[in-house]
């Protein structure tokens, strides 16, 4: 539907046709739809029925450059889940593929603010994805795929990385920050990722853990993918909520620690991180290599991290950015700001990939 999932269009047009859609959802008068915070990715509207019943309508991105279905991931993740019993995330209750939309039950409450993540918040994270973990004894879980970029050997992290390295070198600009962009790669992060491939190797070598082969299954866990309190809710009723798994799936748990530690808008606390590492490394006890294989990947994801920090160099991505804020987006400011993260997350790693931070 292009006023929904086109920057262009009035307000009061758009919110007319979100109403409308998700009227024939529900089947029931939608009265009010307001557009609330959503992800990077897609247009979230908070709508208010004529029986007094609020719900949430989710428009998804679409591209031809992006072939990922974030609509059927998030909404089959969340009603598997929500049939085996795991609540603390949203209820989905309809869906339109036609228009890209879902609509989920209202979440009465408010974002967790960075930094401000206490032990009971990360015991409660830490609870979360333990639940999960025990979803691989269900045989249909087997059949749920793997998370959007998951990967299950240490070469098939470096490749990941390597794959998003090379879309950069396809880009042709000579606008300044291109320039810039280019410098970075090939001065700073080029260098480094080489003397960090040679390094997994040996460290592969010395710990005993597998380069080439992918973890079995049993080592692996159901995983929101982009996992964390930013994309989390504190309920009115003092539980946490979480939202956003359009990349669901099975996935390595080095991963989500690793992405959980990483992830900018988490803002954890040093000492909550430790906490996290040493709770998630409790949780996966019968894993008795995860913290040597955490060890081997934290820097090559945090590399990844700073690749994830430059998308909106990517045409196709800065088009995906501009769509969820629903607004103009000064192109320039925003790449200079993501190049300014990559680099201060490369000097991080290239200063401490040599000691795993948060586990002895």
């Amino acid at each position: 539907m292009k006023t929904v999932n086109d920057t262009i269009g009035t307000a009061d047009k758009v919110t007319a046709d979100v109403c409308r859609i998700a009227a024939d959802l529900l089947g029931i008068p939608v009265i009010s739809a307001q557009r609330v915070g959503g992800s990077g990715n897609n247009r979230v509207y908070s709508l208010e029925c004529d029986n007094s019943r609020k719900y949430v309508a989710k428009f998804y991105f679409r591209h031809p450059a992006d072939k990922r279905d974030r609509l059927k991931a998030e909404f089959e993740s969340f009603s598997f889940l929500w049939a085996q019993g795991i609540k603390g995330i949203p209820r989905p209750v309809a869906v339109n593929d036609e228009e890209s939309c879902a609509i989920y039950e209202f979440i009465e409450g408010k974002k967790i603010v960075a930094g401000d993540a206490g032990e009971e918040d990360v015991k409660y994270a830490v609870d979360f994805v333990a639940n999960l973990k025990r979803l691989n004894e269900i045989a249909f879980s087997h059949n749920i795929p793997p998370a959007s970029e998951a990967c299950f050997s240490i070469r098939a992290v470096i490749a990941n990385v390597e794959g998003r390295l090379d879309r950069f070198g396809k880009l042709k600009s000579d606008e300044p920050e291109y320039r810039e962009l280019g410098s970075f790669l090939m001065d700073d992060f080029k260098p480094f990722f080489s003397v960090l491939k040679k390094w997994a190797r040996e460290q592969c070598a010395a710990s005993g853990v597998p380069f080439d082969a992918e973890i079995p299954l049993e080592q692996r866990t159901l995983s929101p993918s982009d996992f964390g309190f930013h994309n989390a809710l504190r309920a009115n009723d003092g539980r946490i909520v979480f939202l956003d798994f359009e990349y669901f799936g099975w996935d390595d748990p080095a991963k989500t620690i690793a992405d959980f530690l990483f992830h900018p808008a988490m803002a954890l606390s040093e000492p909550m991180k430790e906490v996290f590492v040493r709770w998630m490394l409790d949780a996966f006890k019968e894993n008795n290599r995860l913290i040597d294989r955490l060890k081997v990947v934290y820097p090559l994801f945090g590399l990844k991290w700073c690749m994830i920090f430059l998308n909106e160099f990517i045409p196709s991505d800065f088009t995906r950015r501009a769509y969820a804020a629903g607004n103009p987006l000064d192109r320039d400011q925003v790449r200079k700001e993501q190049l300014r993260k990559a680099r201060n997350l490369y000097r991080k790693l290239k200063e401490t990939y040599l000691k795993f931070p948060y586990a002895d």
